[in-house]
């Protein structure tokens, strides 16, 4: 058993770091939910220390370097030996075919970006954490993931910089809505000033008129990425489908689910933290 590596790695080839017996164990005990709360964040605490990260693993047939002491979605590749958000890829992938638009705000470690391009789609991967972003980046490569565009930004109304808050435990959950950083998810937060950009202009530069799919989890900025957008579209060019993060949406300042109906979407499915909305009418 080796204890493990903290330092980011984007350079060192797929396969460098193994996760052993021990490693797993350790992960998969600590995310036993018959355990309680307070126990679990113990032995999070504990293997976060010891078994930090980074490691190589492959699941469903794709490649990941992970740093679970570092991000809830790598943490859970490890502890279930499958993809995190498991009813969130079942409810998207009737979308998903060759050829497909998805665009992806909030890609974190590419865990949907790398699923959307596997069957087939082209895939825009937006994520604003400089960090996250490079380790989405090595996880494309891995992948030889051609098909994958990885653009480091952060989307809202308009062009601009805002402080993105990080906590060290779970640097995927960043967000750019500071009142979020207390009560439930206190911790550690730490803010990096980070560039923001409309996701019509974004897109625009790449020659694309529309996405056919559209995912959007930002943990409470949902509104600020997904409203300006849509008003800003003509009925041809709205998404045939939205998938929407919504267990921050305390934190709207715009109700997102009313912009979706006033569009013509309706809910076609929803999960405990997000829901699927599908274009029914122009």
């Amino acid at each position: 058993m080796s204890t493990a590596v903290s330092v980011l790695d984007t350079h060192s080839p797929f396969g460098t770091y193994r996760a052993e017996g021990m490693v797993r164990f350790a992960w998969a005990l600590a995310d036993r939910h018959d355990f309680s709360k307070r126990l679990r964040k113990g032995l999070r605490a504990l293997a976060g220390r010891l078994f930090r990260g980074p490691y190589d693993t492959e699941v469903e047939g794709l490649k990941f370097r992970i740093y679970p002491g570092e991000n809830y979605d790598d943490r859970k590749i490890l502890a279930k030996r499958r993809l995190p958000e498991k009813a969130e890829h079942a409810l998207i992938a009737p979308f998903l075919e060759p050829g497909t638009v998805f665009v992806d705000v909030g890609a974190n470690i590419g865990t949907y970006a790398l699923y959307a391009a596997r069957r087939g789609a082209r895939v825009v991967a937006i994520e604003a954490n400089p960090e996250t972003a490079a380790k989405l980046s090595y996880n494309v490569a891995a992948n030889a993931a051609e098909m994958i565009e990885v653009v480091e930004t952060a989307i809202g109304a308009e062009e601009g910089c805002l402080a993105l808050w990080s906590e060290p435990s779970n640097r995927g959950f960043a967000t750019l809505v500071k009142e979020l950083t207390t009560g439930e998810w206190a911790g550690d937060w730490r803010p990096l000033k980070v560039k923001v950009r409309p996701l019509a202009r974004v897109l625009a530069e790449r020659d694309l008129a529309r996405a056919d799919v559209l995912k959007v989890d930002v943990e409470g900025f949902e509104d600020r990425v997904l409203v300006p957008y849509l008003t800003s579209l003509s009925a041809g060019q709205l998404p045939k489908v939205v998938m929407l993060e919504t267990n921050c949406h305390d934190h709207w300042e715009t109700d997102c689910v009313a912009c979706l109906a006033d569009r013509g979407y309706s809910r076609a499915g929803e999960t405990k933290d997000n829901a699927l909305y599908v274009l029914t009418r122009q």
